[in-house]
């Protein structure tokens, strides 16, 4: 199973138990989204769910739980500005056989709007100040430690529908939410100060302590939000901004000679060529210029790996390739912290907030004839080019 459909809003991966699966699929594999879609159980039952109550019909709808009356839904569901939520929670049914009957017959009537909506929303998407963007750092250890990247996106993305923090949607021809992941942190690594930048519709109205204080309610055992930072919509992506990762390797007694003489050989050399056994594109690198600061703290082996394009790099395989240890095997690696560039979009903040000025000169243009046109209807519909 792909995490595609795990990401379908409303949709869950299906109880490994009760099925047969193919048998390319790893049995590793199998038992983590049997993790995720207990975790997924767990925190809808943390407590009632904030979502909004048109989207809280459709599902029960979908579920044959309630009856859903079209006309008087699709109305509430445009007065709430949620038609492309909508739109996307009943596109994923469509794929769902037991939904299907009611999505295809709630799908003709919501699509004009859908449609009507995402153009809108693209036109004016650069004059909308009501967006917020949200840097939250958090920490992923001990029960939450099997999750991978993947998993991660999932649930926080599950937290936020359940605490009712809407997120806008991307310009993309199936929008997404706008829930980005920092910098990559494979299943098995933990991280204390991990990041991911969320852009909500509206600012919310409870004071971020409270907000980030339900969130960790909602959240699995092994994930907590510790910071909440805003900033500006057109502040640069975290992983854009990473230089080096700092980790921490906790060392198992038995290992300690072995992993002694890995570094002082590692430490010894000039270059140390790392054959990644992937496919021709994937060129041998090398980790003597991506790894640096190799020491010994209280029992731990503490190290730093340079990000940038190699931001991506399993540090676990890394770390494996340097000391000749199996990557599966080792347990016990925390990435403890980044060191950061400054992000130059924050310091020309004229290139990027839209100006009054603009907005003034874009209303003479469209007043001005051509070949550009100005729709005027009662319901504030877009500016259209063309």
């Amino acid at each position: 199973m792909s995490f595609s459909s795990i990401l379908t809003p409303g949709h869950y991966p299906e109880d490994v138990n009760a099925r047969t699966h193919p048998p390319l699929i790893p049995a590793e594999v199998l038992i983590r989204q049997a993790h995720l879609h207990t975790a997924l159980l767990d925190m809808e039952a943390a407590g009632p769910t904030r979502e909004p109550s048109p989207l809280l019909d459709l599902r029960a709808g979908l579920a044959g739980r309630a009856h859903l009356e079209p006309s008087s839904w699709i109305e509430a569901v445009a007065a709430a500005d949620l038609v492309e939520e909508a739109g996307e929670l009943l596109r994923g049914s469509l794929r769902h056989p037991a939904e299907r009957p009611m999505a295809e017959t709630l799908v003709p009537h919501l699509e004009p709007l859908v449609q009507k909506a995402r153009q809108r929303r693209t036109a004016f998407w650069h004059l909308d100040t009501r967006r917020t963007m949200i840097r939250f750092h958090y920490t992923k250890e001990d029960g939450a430690l099997g999750f991978d990247d993947g998993d991660l996106h999932v649930l926080f993305l599950h937290a936020f529908r359940l605490e009712g923090l809407g997120l806008a949607l991307d310009l993309g021809k199936r929008p997404r939410p706008l829930l980005t992941v920092g910098l990559p942190l494979p299943a098995h690594v933990g991280g204390v100060a991990e990041s991911m930048d969320a852009v909500l519709k509206r600012e919310p109205m409870d004071e971020p302590a409270d907000v980030v204080a339900r969130l960790n309610r909602r959240l699995p055992m092994g994930l907590s939000i510790h910071q909440w930072e805003p900033l500006p919509g057109y502040a640069a992506p975290a992983a854009d901004l990473a230089m080096r990762s700092h980790w921490r390797w906790t060392v198992p007694p038995d290992q300690r000679s072995q992993v002694e003489a890995g570094v002082a050989a590692f430490l010894s050399t000039q270059a140390w060529s790392w054959d990644r056994g992937g496919s021709k594109a994937d060129a041998p690198l090398d980790l003597r210029s991506l790894v640096s600061e190799m020491r010994w703290e209280d029992g731990g082996l503490c190290f730093s790996t340079a990000m940038g394009a190699f931001h991506a790099l399993n540090p676990l395989k890394m770390l494996g390739a340097i000391l000749g240890l199996d990557p599966a095997k080792l347990t016990g690696l925390v990435r403890t912290g980044m060191e950061m560039k400054p992000d130059p979009r924050l310091a020309q903040a004229e290139r990027f907030e839209p100006k009054l000025k603009n907005m003034y000169e874009d209303a003479v243009l469209l007043s001005g004839g051509s070949n550009i046109t100005l729709v005027e209807e009662d319901d504030d519909e877009p500016l259209r080019l063309g």
